[in-house]
C-alpha cells in the first residue's frame, strides 16, 4: 500500500524525498511577517517554505476544497468577497458584528481530522489511511497543532471546521422568526454579522452564539467582547468588513478612506506624492473600483489622466 508521501510525490511529479523533506522542515523553515492592523498592533503572518507550499496546493486541490462549506461563509473561495458580504445586510435595519478571538490558532489539527472523517463528500480513499492524520498535521499546522495565519491551506481548513457551527447557528435563527425576525447571517473569516429588522433581536443573537459555543467541543471558540459592535442602518453605523451600508442601503467605502484616497490623488496630481506611495495608490484605486464603483467613476472624472498614468496607460 502506498504512503501519503508516495501518492503526493507521484501526483506532484516530484521525488518522494522532496515531500518528506518539506514535512520534516515544516516547523523549522518558515518566515514570519508582521503586518500592521488597521485598528492598531500587528498580525503575524507565517509564510511556509516553497516545497511545503507545493504540498499545500496539492492538499487544497485533492482534499480541502472538497470538504463541506456552509452558506454562511463569505471568505476564502471563488466568488466570495467583502462586497457580497456587506450587500447581504444592506436592507436590514439592525445588525451586530461578533469577532471570534484568536480564530485561526483556536482551530486544531484534531478539528480538521474530525471533519474529514465525518465528511460524506467524494474524498480520495487515502484520507482514511492511518498516516494521513500525521501528514496533514505536520504539513498544515504549527508544532503545537494550531492553524497558522498565512498558510495556503488555512482558509479552506477554517471554513470546513466552522461548517457545522455555521449551519447550526443558521438553523437556530431560521427556526425562530418570532425572536429573530427575518434575519441574515454571514461569517467573513472570524467575523459574524447578524442583521434583522426586529428590534432587540441582536442581543438575543449574541446570547444564542454564547450558548452554542458552550455546547461546541470542536472547534473551541471564544467571542472577543471588545470587538462586538451593535449597528443600525438608520443611525448610519452599519460597517461590514470595512464597508459602510448607508441610510439608503447602498454599500460604500468608509468616508475617512474615501477622503484619504482623494488626498493621495491630489498629491499625485501636484507631483508631491512620494514615489514609494505610488503603488499603494494603485492598490487603493483597485479596491475602490471593486468595492465602490460609483466613487471610482467620480474619481475618474476628476483624475482621469492621473489614474491612467498610474496604471501605465
Amino acid at each position: 500500500m502506498q504512503s501519503i508521501i508516495e501518492i503526493a510525490s507521484k501526483e506532484l511529479n516530484v521525488p518522494p524525498q522532496l515531500v518528506e523533506n518539506a514535512l520534516c522542515a515544516a516547523h523549522k523553515r518558515f518566515r514570519k511577517i508582521r503586518v500592521p492592523k488597521r485598528t492598531g498592533g500587528y498580525r503575524t503572518i507565517v509564510q511556509p517554505a516553497a516545497e511545503l507550499k507545493l504540498v499545500h496546493y496539492w492538499l487544497n486541490k485533492k482534499v480541502l476544497e472538497l470538504l463541506p462549506r456552509s452558506p454562511v461563509a463569505m471568505a476564502f473561495y471563488r466568488g466570495a468577497s467583502i462586497v457580497k458580504n456587506a450587500t447581504i445586510h444592506r436592507e436590514s435595519r439592525y445588525s451586530i458584528r461578533i469577532d471570534l478571538e484568536n480564530f485561526f490558532p483556536s482551530i486544531r489539527s484534531k478539528d480538521l481530522i474530525f471533519v474529514v472523517n465525518a465528511a460524506n463528500t467524494n474524498l480520495p480513499s487515502w484520507v482514511t489511511e492511518i498516516d494521513f492524520a500525521s501528514f496533514v498535521c505536520q504539513a498544515c499546522f504549527d508544532r503545537n497543532g494550531r492553524l497558522p495565519i498565512g498558510y495556503p491551506t488555512s482558509p479552506n481548513i477554517a471554513n470546513a471546521v466552522m461548517a457545522n457551527f455555521d449551519n447550526e447557528l443558521l438553523r437556530l435563527i431560521n427556526a425562530d422568526l418570532e425572536r429573530f425576525g427575518h434575519a441574515r447571517l454571514t461569517r467573513y473569516a472570524d467575523d459574524f454579522v447578524f442583521s434583522t429588522d426586529k428590534p432587540g433581536a441582536c442581543r438575543l443573537f449574541i446570547d444564542a452564539v454564547r450558548t452554542l459555543i458552550s455546547k461546541t467541543e470542536s472547534p473551541c471558540l471564544k467571542i472577543n467582547d471588545a470587538k462586538t459592535r451593535y449597528m443600525s442602518r438608520p443611525g448610519g453605523s452599519t460597517l461590514v468588513t470595512g464597508l459602510r451600508v448607508n441610510q439608503q442601503g447602498f454599500v460604500r467605502v468608509h468616508a475617512n478612506y474615501r477622503d484619504h484616497v482623494r488626498l493621495l490623488l491630489k498629491h499625485y496630481s501636484a507631483d508631491t506624492l512620494k514615489q514609494e506611495d505610488h503603488q499603494k495608490l494603485v492598490g487603493h484605486l483597485a479596491y475602490i473600483e471593486h468595492a465602490d464603483p460609483m466613487l471610482f467613476t467620480r474619481l475618474s472624472y476628476k483624475y482621469f489622466v492621473e489614474i491612467a498614468r498610474l496604471r501605465g496607460k
